[in-house]
């Protein structure tokens, strides 16, 4: 039997708004990153360390020079009380020898005498109790310096000279790693700033698990026009995370055609459908302020790093032919309409028409609002980018922020009375609208809000846009 290839082929991503893919981490002021006028420095807090502990060591007294000035303070302390005491015994002796006749005077003298000699016995007092406490060498304190045993930030070490400014601003390398790991243009929103993935070398890319759960999210909305009110029901009483399991069923698992038991995952379709982590690009990130638009009880606005408009992204396609064209893989399983749908063109098309969809959706809910025209011209213009396009080309939401639209069925889920219905419990049992789930009625606006990025005051893009294309 010939050896069945898989189908490769190239594929080219252009971000057309920003991009954020999260790490789940969160950059922290003055621990992971410094603000610097204008510039946001994500610091190599590792390489920043070993620096402000080097410089520390190179002005640091040692442990022999700190004794050695430690007894030479005590010997110059021990002689000028030798000379107060000698100088303080001849005024007294003189005093002795020849008392102030007045009264008031001599009283006033014996006095001055007697806490002169107080003095003295709390100087002698001190200084025994210093002898008697030396500097002892600290494991701790000997190796790092007291600014990072106490916890100082990175304004403070600055501000302490410890870790200088220059070196920060001018990108310098120390012990062969760079002490800033990239620069943000601006100053954050917040506090903390929302994490972009990167490779090891802190170069932006785009992970195949998104594009490729993004193409799933399309594929499933094209496939699913009616999906069927017993698993919409289900969704009801299953927990969240299984909410939409039988519905994903339906549409990817394929038909067994022999009695053995055959794994869901070794079923679903989409196994054959391969795509690669983009190769990296030499970007910063973007700095982002983004806001939950329409929404009263989000506060303030949100930071985050994203990839910028217009870089492009090179990745590989691959779908393998063998579950669809082996004769023994089709004796056990059955994918239907699936290796037509999966096709280059046939791939493309559907992620078109769910944009489609997704574009006038957007449109008619920023329509209706008064301050949104910035993001009601975006999507009018990624309307008609979309109409220009050939069969090779789609456009595709991907990332955090894209919205609860672009990764579910959507208006699939509300498509009838009976859909309707069950749709308004779904929501109502998994509290979607959080604390205001219980009041969500047939007809209601599903989702209300939309994350947003903001320039000054107003919204101005939307997240998470991109343009495809199948080489």
């Amino acid at each position: 039997m010939a050896l069945l290839r898989n189908q490769v082929v190239s594929l080219t991503i252009t971000t057309l708004t920003p991009i954020h893919i999260g790490t789940g981490d969160r950059l922290a002021a003055n621990l992971d990153y410094y603000v610097d006028g204008d510039a946001t420095l994500v610091i190599n807090t590792d390489a920043a360390l070993d620096l402000v502990v080097d410089l520390w060591q190179q002005h640091r007294v040692p442990y022999e020079e700190q004794l050695r000035r430690f007894h030479a303070e005590l010997a110059q302390e021990e002689e000028r009380i030798r000379q107060a005491d000698e100088r303080l015994r001849r005024q007294i002796e003189q005093f002795e020898e020849n008392p102030p006749r007045r009264k008031d005077e001599y009283e006033r003298q014996a006095n001055r005498f007697r806490e002169e000699a107080r003095r003295l016995k709390e100087r002698k007092q001190q200084l025994a109790e210093r002898r008697a406490n030396p500097p002892q060498p600290d494991d701790t304190g000997d190796l790092l310096p007291p600014e990072l045993i106490s916890g100082s930030t990175l304004d403070q070490l600055v501000e302490g000279g410890l870790l200088p400014l220059d070196r920060l601003r001018e990108r310098a390398m120390f012990n062969g790693r760079p002490l800033v790991r990239y620069a943000l243009n601006g100053r954050p929103a917040s506090g903390e700033v929302y994490e972009q993935i990167k490779d090891v070398a802190d170069r932006l890319y785009l992970p195949g698990s998104s594009l490729k759960g993004a193409i799933r999210s399309a594929l499933a909305w094209d496939v699913a026009h009616s999906p069927a009110i017993a698993a919409l029901q289900r969704a009801v009483t299953q927990g969240a995370k299984g909410a939409d399991d039988e519905i994903e069923q339906d549409v990817f698992l394929g038909t067994p055609r022999s009695q053995r038991s055959i794994n869901n995952t070794v079923r679903d379709v989409l196994r054959t459908l391969h795509i690669s982590d983009s190769a990296p690009v030499e970007r910063a990130p973007e700095l982002l302020a983004v806001r939950i638009y329409r929404s009263r009880s989000a506060q303030g606005l949100i930071a985050l790093e994203a990839i910028p408009a217009n870089v492009e992204f090179r990745a590989t396609l691959q779908i393998e032919r063998y579950p669809f064209e082996s004769r023994v893989a089709r004796s056990i399983l059955d994918f239907g309409e699936w290796q037509r749908r999966l096709q280059p063109e046939e791939l493309a098309a559907a992620c078109q028409r769910r944009a489609a969809r997704l574009i006038d959706g957007e449109l008619d809910y920023f329509n209706r609002q008064t301050d949104a025209a910035e993001l009601t011209r975006f999507y009018t213009d990624l309307r008609a980018r979309l109409e220009r396009m050939d069969a090779h080309s789609f456009l595709l939401p991907i990332g955090w922020g894209a919205g609860w639209r672009s990764k579910t069925l959507d208006d699939r889920l509300r498509q009838g009375a009976d859909r309707e219905n069950t749709f308004v419990q779904v929501v109502q049992h998994h509290k979607l609208k959080k604390h205001k789930s219980a009041g969500f009625r047939p007809g209601d606006v599903f989702p209300e809000t939309r994350k947003v990025i903001v320039r000054g005051a107003l919204p101005w893009q939307p997240l998470g846009w991109v343009e495809a294309r199948i080489g």
